[in-house]
């Protein structure tokens, strides 16, 4: 059906389709079987995408009584389609799949890909090819979603999508001390030097690559995942920072060197932007993105932003007594974060006074501090942290940032889901 073929027309070998030599594709029944209610899509106008081209097929629904649904006729042939009414395109799940896994690892756009695909079809420039990018896009968008929600077993949940638990559907590190899961029982007892066994290393950090241009609004355009993954909840997350960001209130000023980070914290350009980048709490030892930890930041790298980061990704660590914070500003921020943290709601508060909080500074950073940072915030002097670098977030960075000319023009659901897979792919 989806061959792409030649017919000698006398003088010499002629670009045709099956279509147009009066071939057509019966859904719902065996090949060789006839369907005695068969129904022509729309104006006879199918088009197929794969890998090697856009095809126009002649293809027919089953109008017969036990027929299923035309979606369905067509999921069950691995032709995934663009609209749930009347579909006049789909996408095979070799291309969706290809393209993901092509995205992945070359961070290729969906323009870039099409424009691929369909020169493939016709690399003359002489036909015009039935467009159908927007319909890529959206069916690309929905395929990432739907195999996010297969892997992480919530297809068939009893309560349905919408109950899917914050962060269910992240890829975890499997190094990392997760109670109840990869721990042996009594670990909580373990002989002192024998703690650091269970501890977990977090490396904070932001990205300003990762911005996103004001371009459409959730209204328009949301987003499929809903803080399932890695981004957090957006509407709380916006709701907690319009709640508590006081314009006038400025941040702390650094007592440490000039850090922009500190010192700039509310004054980074943002005109045209919704996002001046985005935060992330990262696993430091193994480098994975740690769930409900990502978050865009409206200006610079405020407090408040990477406050509810940091809370919100301790929410599934509640029952680690060790923990280690690697912070390129630690030095600064960590002052006043037990009193930042009463303004929270309670489900986002720490233990913190019956755990071991030790805040330290990435090696990378640590030399632009000042001598008394230097020595109170180094790894090399804590026991237990081998030689952790805390630069964790720096090499996830390298790995994102070329999408980040794709994602900076994409509505903001496009945008979380398409950076949620992207992760959950890192991880």
């Amino acid at each position: 059906m989806l061959h792409r073929i030649e017919c000698w027309n006398g003088t010499s070998f002629q670009t045709t389709t099956l279509k147009a030599l009066g071939v057509r594709f019966q859904l719902e029944h065996p090949i060789g079987v006839q369907c005695v209610n068969p129904i022509p899509t729309f104006n006879d106008d199918f088009v197929i995408l794969d890998y090697n081209g856009v095809h126009e097929v002649g293809l027919n629904f089953c109008g017969c009584e036990s027929a299923q649904p035309h979606i369905t006729q067509l999921l069950r042939v691995c032709l995934f389609p663009a609209t749930t009414l009347d579909p006049k395109s789909a996408a095979t799940f070799h291309v969706l799949e290809y393209f993901q896994m092509l995205s992945f690892e070359s961070k290729v756009s969906a323009w870039e890909f099409y424009n691929t695909v369909a020169r493939l079809t016709d690399n003359t420039g002489t036909r015009v090819l039935k467009d159908r990018y927007a319909s890529l896009l959206r069916m690309i968008r929905e395929w990432r979603f739907v195999m996010q929600m297969k892997r992480c077993s919530q297809g068939h949940h009893p309560g349905g999508i919408q109950a899917t638990e914050a962060g269910a559907c992240a890829v975890l590190c499997p190094a990392c001390p997760h109670p109840s899961r990869n721990l042996p029982v009594g670990w909580e007892n373990s002989p002192p030097e024998f703690q650091f066994l269970y501890a977990i290393f977090l490396a904070i950090d932001a990205n300003f690559r990762l911005v996103w241009r004001n371009v459409s609004s959730d209204a328009v355009d949301p987003g499929l995942n809903h803080g399932y993954a890695f981004l957090v909840e957006e509407t709380t997350y916006k709701d907690f920072l319009a709640s508590h960001y006081r314009v006038g209130n400025p941040q702390e000023k650094s007592t440490c060197s000039s850090h922009s980070a500190v010192n700039l914290a509310d004054t980074r350009a943002s005109r045209g932007l919704a996002a001046t980048g985005a935060g992330t709490v990262d696993c430091a030892w193994h480098n994975f993105k740690r769930p409900c930890s990502v978050g865009d930041l409206q200006k610079g790298e405020r407090y408040i932003n990477m406050d509810y980061l940091f809370f919100s990704s301790m929410r599934s660590s509640q029952d680690i007594r060790i923990l280690n914070v690697s912070y390129d500003i630690a030095c600064q921020w960590n002052k006043n974060l037990w009193s930042h943290m009463s303004t929270f709601p309670h489900q986002y508060h720490i233990d913190h006074n019956h755990k071991v909080v030790t805040f330290l500074v990435p090696k990378f950073h640590l030399p632009v501090h000042i001598a008394s940072c230097q020595t109170k915030f180094s790894f090399n002097f804590i026991k237990g942290v081998g030689r952790t670098d805390g630069e964790a977030p720096e090499r996830g960075w390298a790995d994102i940032n070329p999408i980040a000319t794709s994602t900076c023009e994409m509505g903001p659901g496009s945008r979380r889901d398409t950076l949620d897979d992207h992760f959950n792919n890192w991880n």
